[in-house]
């Protein structure tokens, strides 16, 4: 009896051939490179560029070093030779980073077929074998999926899918899951046929692959074994708010959405998460009236196993307050709650305006209708300074010609402006205009007592000007 379950284990680990037996022929654990531990078998190939490693925590296993894959790229293993291509098994430890919608895990056709193991709104599908888990089991966390292969009559596969162990999704399929192409992609679509780019960003911990087809009780044993590719506990009942990435303003038809860069992750568990986004504007040089303001919240929920960006549709006030300064520094903030405790994440960014102004931010040259210089300088938003000379006749009966320096500033809006200034010099200076395209033009004026006591007034001076193109900073 002992020797009988000795030999089984050492068929089992691959210490000895046998027809029916699956034994491990490749295993890669990404330390630092894509190389097996099982010498005689190949590398794993990246499928694009960006792929990196990493140190993450999987939890019940521990910090661990990965290999972390954007949207769009994955790995590839050349299986000519390493395993029957009617009978094989292929464990992996990943995370997703998004469960909507389908995004693939593995493909046995080289790329030009869209059947193999996906996701599919969490859940883990077998397109081709008409076959998925009935219940939500995947989100941003790592997990351990096993697919078997097995050769039955007529030419199909049969297919079975596991997570952490556990047979969640089985069918027949007659094409699309042998490794006839010699090539097992991972986590990139296919390039060619039907509905391709159904992929996620993530990463991965552990891959196993078998010649031959784990039978349920072996998945499970690889599952509990930490020296292969153990599965994760799962957490389930916390919800998590993350931040993914920087507050970002966009164009949502008549209105403005900004991103908050914040991501909520509903557990696998509870129906829906209930979840709130807030923008909130800070304070910021050139915009002290928005200091405080409220510019936008939404109210949502999560579905059961999802991860959710967090986007603020601004309203009409909201949407006004960031238009009117162009460049806004705001606070945002997101939380998701299940069963009972609530997950909370918040950050500050600037965010831009999404419509552009419709003149051209920079420095304004021209002349005044007393053929006199004029400079102005605007970013996108406002009036930075306005310098000019003017030429006329003051209470002294003397002619008097001055240079002006204006340095307040003035908003520009539906690309009017008007600045006024008291001067150094005594008395006021006020300049007033449109801007549009490349062009400005108005009126200025100087006013009152200068500090001799000469009063001046010089009013209704046309100008007009252009932009050189110097672009002016609009960072406030």
């Amino acid at each position: 009896m002992m020797v009988g379950a000795l030999l089984a284990a050492l068929i089992f680990v691959g210490g000895i051939d046998h027809a029916d037996a699956a034994t491990l022929r490749a295993e890669y654990r990404f330390q630092g490179d894509l190389a097996s531990e099982i010498a005689s078998a190949p590398d794993l190939a990246n499928i694009g560029e960006g792929n990196s490693f990493a140190f993450e925590r999987i939890n019940g296993i521990g910090r661990r070093q990965v290999l972390r894959f954007p949207e769009g790229n994955g790995l590839s293993l050349n299986t000519t030779g390493l395993v029957n291509p009617t009978s094989n098994s292929v464990v992996v430890v990943v995370r997703l980073a998004s469960t909507s919608g389908y995004r693939r895990i593995l493909d046995f056709a080289g790329g030009v077929s869209d059947t193999g193991l996906y996701n599919l709104d969490g859940r883990v599908a077998l397109y081709g074998a008409n076959s998925s888990s009935e219940n939500v089991v995947l989100n941003n966390s790592y997990a351990e999926i096993a697919l078997t292969n097995a050769a039955v009559a007529g030419g199909s596969e049969q297919v079975t899918a596991y997570l952490n162990g556990t047979e969640v999704a089985a069918g027949k399929a007659s094409a699309g899951f042998d490794l006839g192409s010699g090539q097992l992609r991972f986590f990139r679509d296919n390039t060619i046929g039907a509905f391709p780019g159904e992929e996620s960003s993530g990463a991965v911990s552990c891959v196993l692959v078998y010649d031959g087809t784990l039978t349920a009780s072996e998945v499970g044993q690889v599952a509990d074994d930490p020296t292969l590719c153990p599965a994760p506990r799962p957490s389930p009942g916390r919800a998590e708010a993350s931040v993914t990435g920087k507050p970002k303003a966009t164009s949502s038809g008549s209105s403005t959405a900004v991103d908050t860069g914040l991501t909520v992750s509903c557990p696998i568990g509870p129906t829906r998460c209930p979840a709130i986004g807030r923008v909130t504007a800070a304070p910021t040089r050139g915009a002290t009236g928005a200091h405080g303001k409220p510019l936008g919240i939404v109210r949502f929920t999560v579905p059961a196993g999802e991860s959710t960006n967090v986007r603020v549709r601004l309203p009409k006030r909201g949407t006004k307050v960031l238009r009117d300064a162009g460049t806004l520094k705001v606070k945002v903030s997101a939380q998701i709650k299940a069963n009972g405790r609530t997950a909370r994440a918040q950050q500050a960014g600037k965010i831009v305006a999404p419509r552009p102004p419709a003149f051209r931010p920079g420095k304004y040259t021209g002349a005044t209708s007393q053929d006199l210089p004029i400079s102005i300088a605007v970013n996108r938003t406002e009036i930075r300074s306005v310098v000019f000379r003017w030429r006329g006749t003051c209470g002294d009966g003397k002619a008097h010609a001055n240079t002006i320096i204006l340095r307040a500033r003035a908003r520009v809006r539906h690309g009017r402006f008007s600045l006024a200034a008291r001067l150094d010099s005594g008395g006021s200076a006020r300049v007033s205009g449109r801007i549009h395209g490349d062009h400005a033009s108005g009126t200025l004026s100087r006013l009152g007592a200068s500090v001799s006591g000469t009063r001046c007034a010089v009013t209704n001076i046309g100008w007009h000007a252009r932009t050189s193109g110097v672009e002016i900073g609009t960072s406030g």
